[in-house]
């Protein structure tokens, strides 16, 4: 399968204070796209980003955004101006870009302390314009609130989840939880361990047990494990 990229391009706005914690717009900004970096990484894209300040930060990030050939340009700011929850920007709503925006801002809007009611807006900022690729701007909620602000700096990591679950959404791509990576996972039969294959056969001969389309079974011991017990709670077996 091929790897999509993405490239992520957050605030560089060190002078753009934050009514909470002493901290400012970019350094804030520069988490969550760590934390999303991580994220869309864990799930199977290529990713770059850079942490460049100073007022040439975004023409540079345009420049290497396009000279890699970037999939989706997403910029990562948060607001101002007296408003509360996200915002997300795109060139136009065709449907090229609604496809990155829309579970973008729905997944940004869903863990905000309250629902958006700018939903997703049309605008020409530098970045949106000279992108080659879809770019999608987003403002994750807003930082001149000193409850938003807190809210921002104590959830910057869910907020770079939220990001890469709204991108796996549009990519049509599986999300996978924080940590779950490092499960083991059976696909056929014959990798299951000898000590749980027959269980597992159980299952797969009931028809409980069938895989997905290509007929992996996708199994962890976890999941074996609590079948097995369910089976036997309902069973009655001692």
């Amino acid at each position: 399968m091929v790897k999509l990229k993405i490239y992520l391009s957050p605030s560089d706005q060190l002078s753009n204070p934050y009514s909470f914690g002493g901290t400012n717009e970019a350094t804030q900004c520069r988490r969550i796209a760590a934390a999303c970096k991580a994220a869309l990484e864990r799930c199977g894209f290529e990713v770059k980003t850079s942490f460049a300040d100073g007022e040439n930060a975004m023409y540079d990030r345009v420049r290497e955004s396009n000279a890699w050939g970037a999939d989706l340009h997403l910029c990562i700011h948060t607001n101002a101006g007296g408003g509360r929850g996200c915002v997300v920007f795109v060139s136009s709503k065709s449907a090229e870009r609604m496809k990155y925006a829309q579970p973008v801002f729905d997944e940004i809007d869903a863990i905000t302390p309250y629902r958006s009611v700018y939903g997703i807006r049309e605008k020409q900022f530098y970045e949106i314009r000279n992108t080659n690729c879809v770019c999608v701007y987003c403002e994750c909620e807003f930082h001149d609130s000193p409850l938003l602000a807190q809210w921002i700096v104590e959830h910057t990591d869910d907020i770079g989840e939220a990001l890469c679950r709204g991108v796996c959404r549009a990519a049509g791509r599986k999300y996978i939880e924080k940590g779950s990576e490092d499960m083991e996972r059976w696909n056929k039969l014959e990798d299951i361990p000898s000590g749980y294959r027959e269980m597992a056969q159980r299952y797969v001969d009931a028809g409980a047990l069938r895989g997905k389309g290509d007929g992996a079974l996708d199994l962890t011991e976890d999941m074996l494990r609590t079948m097995e017990i369910m089976r036997r709670y309902f069973e009655g077996e001692e």
